[in-house]
C-alpha cells in the first residue's frame, strides 16, 4: 500500500485528495477512517468517518480519492502544512503521512538510494552517439 495526498480547497474549506495505490497481487483492502492530527499526533482536530468508509482496494488498483469531507479547523494554506493525515484500514492498519509534498509519494530510502545510484550510472555511462 502506498498513500499520498495533496490539499484542496473549495472557498474557505480546505480537504485532502488521496491517490492510494494497492500494491499487492492477492489482496483485497477496505478503507475505514482519516484521522487529522498535529504536534506528533498529539493534538487531534478531527474524526472522519464516512469519507471513505468501505471503500474496497482490489490487488494492482490506483484509487483517487477527491470527494473527502473538509476539515472544520483548517481555515488557510499555511495551516494544512502542519496537519499529519493517517488513514486507517479496517484490519487496523494505519498509514501516517506527515507533511508531505503536494501530490508526491512519500520515498523510501531504499528507493532514494536506487534513484541515486542510477542517477550515477547514467553520468558516467559512454555516449553511443
Amino acid at each position: 500500500m502506498r498513500i499520498s495526498y495533496a490539499w484542496k480547497w473549495d472557498g474557505p474549506n480546505f480537504h485532502p485528495s488521496f491517490d492510494i495505490r494497492n500494491r499487492s497481487g492477492t489482496r483485497t483492502y477496505r478503507l475505514a477512517n482519516i484521522a487529522y492530527t498535529r504536534n506528533d499526533r498529539k493534538e487531534v482536530l478531527y474524526f472522519d468517518n464516512k469519507s471513505i468508509w468501505d471503500k474496497d482496494l482490489v490487488p494492482g488498483s490506483i484509487s483517487f480519492l477527491d470527494n473527502v469531507a473538509p476539515v472544520p479547523k483548517i481555515h488557510s494554506v499555511h495551516e494544512c502544512t502542519g496537519v499529519e493525515v493517517t488513514v486507517r484500514l479496517q484490519n487496523g492498519r494505519q498509514f501516517w503521512l506527515k507533511g508531505q509534498g503536494p501530490g508526491q509519494l512519500r520515498i523510501g530510502r531504499m528507493q532514494r538510494m536506487a534513484f541515486w545510484l542510477r542517477e550515477k550510472i547514467e553520468k558516467a555511462a559512454i555516449p553511443l552517439e
